[in-house]
């Protein structure tokens, strides 16, 4: 296929994922309403703190996040930098923008602030493992391998995710969509089935048609995806454009992705592989986008 054929091909699911905020996948969990808010924040999360963190967010899981819905659980994350680095992006994740946690160590006290809310639920509860999977999601866009802030617009089948005209023009490149759980132990089977890591990514189709003409280009650069030691694992291109049979995804509406496959896991003599619906795509606006992709060309005007 060339390249004005890929371009083609891709023109109608490119403007799906935009921004669109109306569901036209019958398959879909959740109707996604028209949203006016931004959903715009900036990532810095370091991968080491969020790999060797694990065990705490398991425990931070099994609990409420708040008794009085003013201060932080207990929780051993507080003890550290990493730790409280992780927090804060926890709570932005699964708060809302207007839901704060205080917690007093010492003589200091740090304030956790929410902004997107995929998870309010957990301010009353233990956190189930379909919001583990958005929260997870969204602390695996946010990682960042150079450590330097950058601007992200998340997009999903989430009603917390919808879109504005603003936002859907400032960030018009997708780049790479997010699943997994890290929230439960890699020794353990979820209720999907899946052990192990659980941190998977996929690349975007826009950035793999607008890289396609530069060997090698097509990674996660942003993320530390395409790095040896890093423990995100890319699986690919979410809709593969050479071959619709090999995409990770095998769900694509004006919503996002859904039906991203795990890596097939031997259970019973057999390998099964494992579907997630709760995933995360980033875009980026151009000037970040050309940055990271230096030898990639925006499709976009």
């Amino acid at each position: 296929m060339n390249f004005n054929a890929l371009r083609a091909a891709l023109a109608i699911p490119c403007l799906a994922l935009i921004g669109c905020a109306y569901n036209v996948d019958p398959t879909a969990e959740e109707t996604v309403g028209t949203s006016e808010e931004e959903v715009v924040s900036t990532n810095r999360l370091s991968m080491n703190r969020l790999s060797m963190n694990r065990l705490s967010m398991n425990g931070l899981s099994m609990n409420q996040l708040s008794a009085d819905g003013l201060h932080m659980a207990a929780t051993e994350l507080l003890q550290d930098e990493d730790g409280r680095e992780l927090l804060r992006y926890t709570i932005r994740c699964a708060l809302p923008e207007d839901v704060s946690l205080e917690a007093t160590v010492g003589e200091t006290t740090y304030r956790f602030n929410g902004l997107i809310g995929l998870a309010p639920e957990w301010m009353r509860a233990p956190l189930p493992e379909k919001s583990q999977r958005w929260v997870t999601a969204c602390l695996l866009a946010h990682v960042n391998g150079y450590g330097v802030e950058v601007a992200i617009s998340l997009r999903g089948r989430h009603p917390a995710l919808g879109t504005d005209s603003v936002e859907r023009t400032a960030y018009q490149e997708e780049e790479v969509s997010f699943f997994g759980n890290v929230f439960q132990p890699v020794d353990r089977r979820d209720e999907l089935g899946d052990i192990g890591s659980r941190m998977y990514s996929c690349g975007g189709a826009l950035l793999q048609l607008s890289c396609s003409g530069s060997e090698g280009a097509f990674v996660p650069e942003r993320t530390c995806a395409s790095k040896e030691d890093c423990s995100i694992q890319f699986l690919g291109p979410c809709r593969d454009l050479m071959s619709s049979g090999t995409s990770v995804c095998k769900s694509v509406s004006l919503d996002g992705y859904a039906r991203c496959q795990a890596p097939a896991r031997l259970t019973a003599r057999k390998a099964t592989e494992t579907s997630y619906n709760e995933v995360i795509t980033v875009f980026l606006g151009r000037p970040d986008f050309s940055s990271f992709y230096p030898l990639c060309t925006p499709l976009l005007p």
